[in-house]
């Protein structure tokens, strides 16, 4: 999302953008992103300062860290930057700053649900479907 700093004023300047998730290159091993990422912004000038308060929406496929199950996610990332308007330049692109702030709020463990129990240690048994076969877990 890039916006021109001569149209930012004291009333704010609501822009949309969707962008193909993939185009962003930020899946892993356990995550992928997948459709389009739906971002949302408000752009106001208060005095020598740029306001951008809003949100990004996106849809993950996710593989849980206990029972390692791939199970889809949409989330709803909130944000609020501000930048000097003197650093900025003509131009204000917003897509590196949301890059970042998705990749850096993932949490370190992702789980398919709250709840979720996992796999036996010693059978491998998912214990969300099923009783533990060994015996050692129930």
């Amino acid at each position: 999302m890039k916006v021109k700093v001569e149209k930012i004023g004291s009333e704010e300047l609501k822009l949309e953008e969707d962008i193909f998730a993939p185009s962003w290159e930020m899946d892993s091993y356990d995550v992928k992103f997948v459709n389009n990422l739906h971002i949302t912004c408000g752009f106001t000038r208060v005095k020598k300062e740029i306001m951008v308060k809003g949100s990004v929406l996106l849809h993950e496929l996710i593989v849980c860290s206990r029972c390692l199950e791939e199970v889809e996610k949409e989330i709803l990332l909130k944000f609020q930057f501000n930048y000097d308007i003197d650093s900025v330049g003509s131009y204000l692109d917003m897509d590196e700053t949301i890059r970042e702030h998705i990749l850096l709020n993932f949490p370190m463990k992702v789980l398919c649900k709250p709840d979720c129990k996992g796999l036996c240690p010693s059978c491998g048994v998912n214990l969300n479907y099923q009783k533990c076969l060994c015996g050692r877990r129930a």
